[in-house]
């Protein structure tokens, strides 16, 4: 055997390996950045639909505090409730739903808002609210349309495409 052949054949299948192992480093470092950047996306979307929760949760806790320092400031008064109500109602779209039930609804998005009821008693409760919380909740405001419809042949289509031929 010719050693320049020997020599050639060594020579060209290190070339063919190396550029393999090039060809295997490229690939994997173009998933690793493509894989990065969707992790990116997604952390992205996660921290700020949580922003947004919690913003929403301390507008929630705000007027919360507002009810309760109307409840104090009426706390022992004979009429109570309703000096409560007139005091409350419309403000930061708080609405009674009962003498003693109220509600308000904060947006935390587009398609989703947070739900707030509570009970509200003339005497303090054991923690010494004049309140009890019924619902603390997250609702979507957006229906949801499932369209999902799938173009399939029926029997009318199938005899035109026979008959043509």
């Amino acid at each position: 055997m010719n050693p320049r052949r020997k020599n050639f054949l060594s020579t060209g299948t290190t070339s063919i390996v190396l550029i393999f192992v090039l060809l295997c480093l490229l690939t994997f470092s173009v998933l690793s950045v493509v894989s990065a950047r969707a992790y990116l996306n997604l952390s992205t979307k996660s921290a700020d639909r949580t922003t947004e929760y919690y913003e929403a949760e301390n507008e929630a806790n705000d007027i919360l505090l507002t009810v309760r320092n109307s409840l104090a400031s009426h706390a022992g008064s004979p009429d109570f409730l309703s000096e409560v109500r007139s005091d409350l109602e419309g403000n930061s779209g708080i609405t009674f739903s009962e003498e003693n039930a109220l509600s308000y609804h904060v947006p935390i998005n587009e398609n989703q808002q947070l739900f707030v009821s509570l009970t509200l008693s003339a005497e303090p409760q054991e923690n010494g609210d004049y309140y009890q919380i019924e619902a603390w909740k997250v609702e979507n405001t957006h229906e949801w349309n499932n369209d999902t419809s799938v173009p399939v042949l029926n029997s009318d289509t199938m005899d035109e495409l026979f008959s043509e031929e």
